[in-house]
């Protein structure tokens, strides 16, 4: 297994003050002229870090899914049943959607010049993000004997779908309707593979 070294200060710096960039004023108005300034970094420092905008910017997603995923492992340990863990994950996924960086993704996604490689690599930086937990949670539940014997990643695609599908209400609504919305989605869920 390779091991990952401890990224230097300069390249933490530059991607903490970039992350900030992105969340402000999105992925294309960002320059990476602002960053230099705001990261008080020469071009060439950045360019040795990063060879590019865009590898910043994964960069930056990259460590973001770590963050989400780190969190969401510390916040399952507070629920015990794969049903908590459920909504708890409904509530960590609407979170992560407020994100300002979420925003930046999707328009690095629509850009016409972005690298589709890269692209392709963030895509599947969420995937793994997002789809893992949701699996895990809904294999304990299996396993548990709460939900009934199915395979845990056709379930899996099932809430995730309906989730997704969900983030369009993001700007017709205020976020406890939101949320309410997506514990109801998890209300129905369930109520199609409960064993009781």
């Amino acid at each position: 297994m390779k091991q990952q070294s401890t990224p230097s200060p300069t390249k933490l710096k530059i991607a903490k003050e970039a992350e900030k960039l992105f969340a402000q004023k999105g992925y294309a108005a960002t320059s990476m002229e602002d960053i230099t300034n705001v990261s008080e970094s020469s071009k060439g420092s950045i360019y040795y870090h990063f060879k590019s905008k865009e590898k910043l910017f994964l960069y930056i997603v990259e460590n973001n899914a770590d963050e989400w995923k780190r969190a969401w492992n510390i916040k399952q340990k507070n629920y015990r049943t794969s049903v908590e863990k459920l909504y708890a994950l409904a509530d960590h996924y609407l979170e992560d959607l407020q994100s300002p960086l979420i925003k930046a993704a999707e328009e690095f996604g629509g850009s016409e010049t972005a690298d589709p490689e890269i692209f392709a690599h963030i895509l599947e930086i969420y995937r793994s993000q997002y789809y893992d937990t949701y699996e895990a949670v809904i294999d304990q539940g299996i396993k548990e004997g709460a939900f009934i014997e199915d395979n845990p990643k056709d379930l899996m695609y099932i809430l995730f779908g309906m989730h997704a599908g969900l983030n369009a209400t993001y700007y017709e609504m205020e976020f406890p309707e939101i949320r309410r919305l997506y514990h109801k989605s998890v209300d129905v869920f369930l109520k199609g593979i409960s064993k009781h």
